[in-house]
């Protein structure tokens, strides 16, 4: 008689410490997978107002700002200003044009090179050599030769391309030398068990779709609630989300044992791995949406982004805002005597000596 030697993967128990900690990872992943969509959803929610209430505020208030600086430019030579004034106008022209020439008014670049000793596209090539140098010192090498740079955006983006090329040369090298010491970059048996895996996905949808089978809940609400659990569980197993199966299954209420069913030793081991990865993609998805929201909304830095947060930025911009547009309107209405204008310029003189 020939004998067979079956070869079976050690289960983990229900209770295992393994098991506990494994799906400790997947209700890590989860509350933050649901922070995240919470967060989005009230990014999304407050930007309705930011667009309808913030933006045409913000729009008006550039439009004031810029019919000042045309009305600035005609005082000059339509009013008798002494040496002192006439330079303090110019270069409170030249500081509000070169604002909006970098938005790409062209109208506003020729103001201020009317009135600057140094041309904008000059102003700009300096800055972008200054970039170009600190850059090239911190890198070690050469962002472009003998090429010159038309502005910092320029700089920038040959900056980061170059980072790019630098990062594909260190992961090459590292690939051969994972090559040599004969490790593949996938590494540790990860690829036998990666998320994808049909048989692990077969079982746990299997498991689902037999405690979530619609047809034997009497309970009307139950039933409902089983039809929605089934039909996310069907859109995971076709998209292969092995994370979502897993997290659909605690929301299944499954015992213990049904949990750990289909977890052996060596699958729970290469899963943990794969949540440690998932939930560090996560994370930096979090940080980067609220890194995102800051800079959007013209937040505080290293604040907790809550609705109470959001609502008061916003009506404190709102106020800021109209407070500032009336201001301009006066000023405005100010400078259309020489002596109003004077006034107003002795302010400023004022203001930029603090």
């Amino acid at each position: 008689m020939t004998s067979r030697i079956i070869t079976t993967s050690q289960t983990i128990g229900p209770s295992s410490p393994e098991h506990s900690a494994f799906f400790a990872l997947v209700e890590d992943a989860k509350a933050l997978s649901d922070k995240t969509i919470a967060l989005r959803a009230l990014v999304d929610h407050h930007r309705v107002t930011y667009w309808s209430v913030i933006r045409p505020l913000q729009q008006r208030q550039a439009g004031l700002k810029r019919a000042i600086v045309v009305m600035l430019d005609k005082k000059l030579t339509e009013l008798v200003l002494s040496a002192k004034q006439q330079r303090l106008l110019k270069r409170i022209i030249c500081r509000a044009a070169r604002d909006f020439a970098m938005q790409g008014d062209d109208e506003m670049r020729i103001l201020h090179d009317k009135h600057s000793e140094e041309t904008l596209t000059e102003i700009e090539k300096a800055q972008a050599a200054e970039a170009q140098a600190h850059l090239e010192q911190m890198m070690g090498e050469s962002l472009a030769g003998d090429e010159e740079f038309d502005s910092i955006d320029d700089v920038l983006h040959a900056g980061i391309e170059r980072m790019r090329k630098q990062a594909q040369a260190r992961e090459k090298i590292k690939e051969k030398r994972r090559k040599r010491s004969g490790k593949s970059a996938s590494g540790s048996g990860l690829d036998a068990l990666a998320f994808g895996t049909k048989e692990s996905l077969r079982a746990i949808y299997r498991q689902l779709a037999s405690a979530l089978h619609p047809d034997r809940e009497a309970n009307p609400s139950k039933r409902l609630q089983k039809t929605k659990l089934m039909s996310a569980a069907n859109t995971a197993y076709s998209s292969g989300d092995l994370l979502a199966l897993l997290q659909l299954q605690m929301e299944a209420n499954l015992n213990e044992a049904q949990l750990a069913a289909n977890l052996t030793a060596d699958k729970i081991s290469a899963y943990s791995a794969l949540l440690q990865q998932k939930l560090y993609h996560l994370q930096r998805a979090h940080r980067d949406l609220e890194i995102e929201t800051v800079a959007e909304f013209v937040l505080p830095s290293a604040v907790s982004i809550t609705a109470p947060l959001l609502k008061s930025h916003l009506n404190k911009t709102q106020r800021d805002l109209q407070s500032n547009i009336n201001d301009l309107k006066a000023d405005m209405v100010s400078m259309t005597t020489s002596a109003g204008l004077k006034r107003w310029l002795k302010e400023q003189a004022e203001f930029d000596s603090i």
